[in-house]
């Protein structure tokens, strides 16, 4: 593992969690799936809702700092 995977484990840690799903890639290029779900909709739901808050995130305006504003302009 590398450090940063270990440091989002530690992260995930702690956090007060009821439910997981780790997706991983190998080292080869492959995927990995863990889930302490059992259903597959709910896991189907958890990736669907990760992948809306991202790009939601995304696609928030970046806020200008206020030295790159020119008052005099």
């Amino acid at each position: 593992m590398t450090e940063a995977v270990e440091k989002a484990f530690e992260d995930a840690q702690k956090q007060s969690l009821e439910a997981v799903m780790i997706l991983g890639l190998t080292e080869d290029g492959g995927v990995t799936i863990n889930s302490s779900l059992k259903n597959v909709q709910a896991m189907h739901w958890m990736l669907n809702t990760s992948i809306f808050d991202i790009n939601v995130f995304e696609r928030q305006p970046k806020e200008k700092s206020p030295q790159a504003v020119d008052p005099e302009a």
